[in-house]
């Protein structure tokens, strides 16, 4: 069965449960961070020995349409409207195509990472290219608003933050591939934050930083790695390609299991 077709078929902690469980952790305590492109169920998540999932930190849903998304980022407080009646002043041609965009979908809104990185370059004015080639070209970063929402017990990454963060920079007059890259900077730190906070609760063995955006976006991944040198737990980004081979060659995660099986064990 694909990754696609697992996310399909079955609930979101069970998919995520089987996903770390097929990188070899089946039956240990980790703490996970779990981001794919396309999958809403991204999330930071502890996975504990019987393969219970437990959601700490998600993603919070964001319009699939240009007006619902000014709504939205107007919404969130009092600076919102001016923000917007700024940027329709200052980027008015800007302004109407997105107000124009509506990819007419099916649905109002999602929180598929992919989604946040396409609504970056629609409020910047960039195409999906253009952003590809200004994580290429940039090693400058800002900083991009990272603030956590609860909703009744459960914990979201407020994304309309980072939207926000992005068309102020812009107004600003930040260079477009600063703004871009940075973002993908505050989600690897913002990993690491989170992780953190799970690891003085949960006795976790190792820390797996799995999905294609950490496989594949190297500004992700090395500013999460980055961000986590603090960690007293091994740290695993398994590839996607062979994942169960480029797990069981390495010496570290072998002795990681050792050790773990070993009871009475709190921590490593």
């Amino acid at each position: 069965m694909s990754h696609d077709q697992l996310v399909q078929e079955v609930w979101p902690d069970e998919a995520l449960a089987q996903i770390v469980g097929a990188y070899g952790f089946a039956g240990q305590s980790v703490a996970v961070a779990y981001y794919s492109f396309n999958d809403p169920n991204s999330m930071i998540a502890a996975y504990d020995q019987t393969g219970t999932v437990y959601p700490l930190v998600a993603l919070g849903s964001l319009p699939m349409s240009g007006t619902d998304l000014l709504a939205v980022i107007a919404s969130i407080d009092e600076s919102g409207p001016r923000i917007i009646a700024n940027y329709r002043k200052e980027f008015s041609e800007l302004m109407r195509q997105i107000e124009a965009f509506d990819p007419e979908v099916g649905i109002t809104e999602t929180s598929a990472p992919g989604w946040i990185f396409a609504l970056v370059a629609l409020v910047l004015g960039m195409s999906e290219s253009d952003v590809s080639q200004a994580l290429r070209t940039s090693n400058e970063a800002v900083e991009i608003d990272t603030f956590i929402e609860d909703d009744e017990g459960r914990y979201y990454l407020d994304t309309r933050r980072i939207i926000r963060s992005v068309m102020s920079y812009h107004l600003a007059g930040v260079d477009k591939a600063v703004i871009a890259r940075s973002v993908f900077v505050a989600l690897g730190s913002f990993v690491s934050d989170a992780l953190r906070r799970l690891l003085k609760q949960w006795n976790a063995r190792a820390i797996l930083c799995i999905g294609d955006l950490f496989t594949y976006n190297q500004i992700l991944r090395n500013q999460t790695k980055g961000s986590l040198s603090w960690s007293a737990v091994p740290v695993f980004f398994p590839s996607l390609e062979d994942p169960n081979h480029s797990l069981e060659s390495s010496e570290e995660l072998l002795q990681v299991r050792l050790r773990a099986d070993i009871t009475g064990v709190e921590a490593l």
